[in-house]
C-alpha cells in the first residue's frame, strides 16, 4: 500500500505555512507571508523534508544578511 504525503501550503522564501490571501477573483490570486513579508502568486506544497529545506536555506541567508552588516 502506497503511503500518502501530507503536503501544506508554504511561502517559497521562509517556507512559512502562516500565509493569506492578499488579493484574488479576476486578478488571479496573492499570497502575503506574515513571517518574511513575500507576496506573490506562487505557493509551494510542501512535504515536512522540503519545508525544512526551504527554511534552511532561509536561514542561511539571514545568516549572511546580518553579518555584511558588521
Amino acid at each position: 500500500m502506497e503511503r500518502k504525503e501530507h503536503l501544506i501550503e508554504v511561502c517559497p522564501v521562509c517556507g512559512s505555512s502562516d500565509i493569506y490571501y492578499e488579493a484574488g477573483g479576476y486578478a488571479g490570486k496573492l499570497y502575503h507571508c506574515k513571517r518574511c513579508g513575500y507576496i506573490g502568486a506562487l505557493v509551494v506544497e510542501a512535504d515536512s523534508a522540503m519545508i525544512e529545506a526551504i527554511r534552511s536555506e532561509y536561514e542561511k541567508g539571514a545568516a549572511s544578511r546580518d553579518a555584511g552588516r558588521d
